[in-house]
């Protein structure tokens, strides 16, 4: 999804061409207003802006100036400026300006301002296809360095004392690795959901290294950033300021309070860049992901634990199997450590291909999981295969129930317990059949839970419509509402609906207005500002769009 903000001091201009935009149907496109530069910079502290479409001459800060503090946000953003005069010596600066897409007369007329919007559209659709064609990423296969890129951070991850860090540094120095190691840094995840076409297990492997590079490539605009593989089906990120962050003893208040901007900026990048390496995923690789991102810079010690409260966020909030993007609050104590890394051999393979299905709802489990007990079944005349065998199905069996957050409910409804008694001696039949009922009890909660999840979504979205009529009610701050993908959620609401959110909106809207004119003595002012309009002449034509009459003839014919 692509966002624009407009930017006008006047708001008859300002609510014209927020009119005309919005009618314009531009597929999967927000529109976004801002009335003065002031409020335009808190919009592109909050969210990320693909295209600003703004006045140059605005009082306190005019269109040249707001042009910095957009390339010092989203350095992407395509800007095209507007004025009411031919005015040679801002159109010669803003040419120079790499981010200045457009240059445009208010008189040249609507035709000609669409046209540079779609110039501007275009533009950024080039430039993801340019970056994100497969054949670019064949040509970025992994080759030694990155491999022990990843094997480095994946032996941090082990690490979980200070002491244990001590010689990180060199250890990043010697690989190649931008960051710090007296520095925190934050922890992301994206998780793929839906695999689509990519069926074999060497298109994956491709695929998540593309899914590594789209986030590497978005977001080391302004952090330094790496991606490697988790696991088959998560990706982990470690990201830092791009400058540097002495924090020694001498450091002055001044410096701290620098130190903390900084710090702001990139979070407030990073989360706005997450919904575009979503998109991306979406667009240019046909793969669904969830992205969980920490609140909280970590120390090096804590990334571990940090990234193991990201994979269980997932599961702790209503929309399981949906594109998330989620902020988690990392908290200094969690119950258990999921385990990264556990592939030891074919049966070890094929267990961690059960973990994966089961973990994604996928009902086809039980080939991977017959797969698992035919090929452990070859071995179990030796013992210490026969334990390892059995001490491996009763990790990956707890890992998934605390992954799904199932483990409570596992205590008491299938009898968990029982696996204490198992040990070598115990028959493999009798194991099959309480594992196979377990994972069947798994994929049974799972289906329940998506159903309820998917109620309890629309159930909230609906009811901050209902109560947020007269407040911003833009796709952006519903998907924050509910934590998902905006661009995502404006397609699962019209898939299960049958309806866009738009529509939702608008019908609440007609609703609120009728009963304010009938069961109310509000002025018509009043109305307008309580559903959701700051001009009243517009609401009156919405109204009278929506209605056939106006909100005063409406009032005179029911009294």
């Amino acid at each position: 999804m692509q966002r624009m903000l407009i930017v006008d001091d006047e708001p008859v201009i300002l609510d014209g061409l927020y009119a005309f935009f919005q009618k314009a149907n531009f597929q999967d496109m927000e529109i976004i207003k801002a009335y003065s530069a002031f409020e335009a910079i808190d919009w592109l502290n909050s969210v990320k802006i693909d295209i600003v479409l703004s006045d140059i001459c605005m009082p306190g800060m005019d269109g040249m100036q707001l042009i910095e503090q957009i390339m010092d946000r989203w350095p992407r953003c395509k800007v095209l400026l507007l004025t009411g005069h031919n005015e040679f010596d801002y159109a010669h600066q803003a040419i120079r300006n790499p981010c200045v897409v457009d240059y445009l007369l208010k008189t040249e007329g609507m035709s000609h301002i669409r046209a540079a919007v779609e110039r501007a559209l275009t533009q950024i659709s080039e430039e993801n296809d340019f970056r994100y064609q497969a054949a670019w990423f064949r040509s970025k296969l992994p080759r030694a360095l990155p491999q022990l890129q990843r094997q480095l951070l994946l032996d941090v991850l082990k690490r979980t004392d200070r002491h244990d860090i001590a010689s990180l540094q060199e250890e990043l120095d010697a690989v190649q690795l931008p960051f710090e190691s007296d520095q925190l840094v934050i922890p992301v995840i994206i998780r793929v959901e839906e695999w689509n076409n990519y069926q074999s297990q060497a298109d994956r492997s491709l695929i998540r290294y593309a899914v590594a590079n789209v986030a590497e490539e978005l977001l080391q605009d302004k952090a330094k950033v790496k991606a490697i593989d988790l696991d088959a089906q998560v990706i982990a990120c470690f990201i830092q300021p791009q400058e540097e962050l002495h924090s020694h003893m001498s450091t002055t208040q001044v410096e701290r309070g620098s130190q903390l901007d900084s710090w702001n900026q990139t979070l407030r990048f990073v989360y706005g860049t997450l919904e575009s390496v979503q998109q991306s995923c979406a667009d240019c690789l046909n793969l669904s992901v969830s992205i969980m991102v920490s609140e909280q810079a970590v120390e090096w010690n804590r990334v571990n634990q940090a990234i193991a409260q990201l994979r269980l966020s997932v599961h702790e909030s209503p929309g399981l199997g949906m594109e998330k993007l989620l902020r988690v609050n990392i908290q200094d104590e969690l119950p258990y450590t999921p385990s990264i890394m556990n592939q030891q051999g074919v049966v070890a393979l094929h267990l961690e291909q059960i973990k994966q299905r089961i973990t994604a709802g996928d009902r086809e489990w039980i080939e991977s999981f017959h797969k698992w007990t035919e090929a452990a079944k070859e071995g179990l005349q030796d013992p210490f295969f026969r334990m390892k065998t059995y001490t491996g199905a009763a990790n990956v069996l707890i890992e998934v129930l605390h992954e799904l957050g199932l483990y409570e409910s596992a205590m008491e409804e299938i009898s968990l317990s029982r696996m204490l008694h198992f040990d070598i001696h115990t028959g493999w039949s009798d194991l099959v059949i309480f594992y196979q009922s377990a994972y069947e009890w798994m994929i049974s909660k799972r289906s329940d839970a998506r159903l309820n999840d998917q109620s309890q979504i629309l159930i909230t979205i609906h009811h901050y419509i209902k109560h947020h009529l007269e407040d911003d009610l833009s796709l952006t701050r519903i998907a924050q509402e509910v934590s998902l993908n905006p661009s995502y959620l404006s397609r699962w609401y019209k898939r299960i609906t049958g309806k866009g959110i738009s529509d939702y909106i608008h019908d609440r809207r007609v609703e609120r207005s009728k009963e304010l004119l009938l069961g109310s003595s509000c002025k018509m002012h009043e109305i307008s500002a309580k559903v959701g309009f700051s001009d009243q002449h517009y609401f009156y034509r919405f109204f009278k769009k929506a209605t056939g009459c106006t909100p005063q003839e409406y009032r005179d014919q029911k009294s």
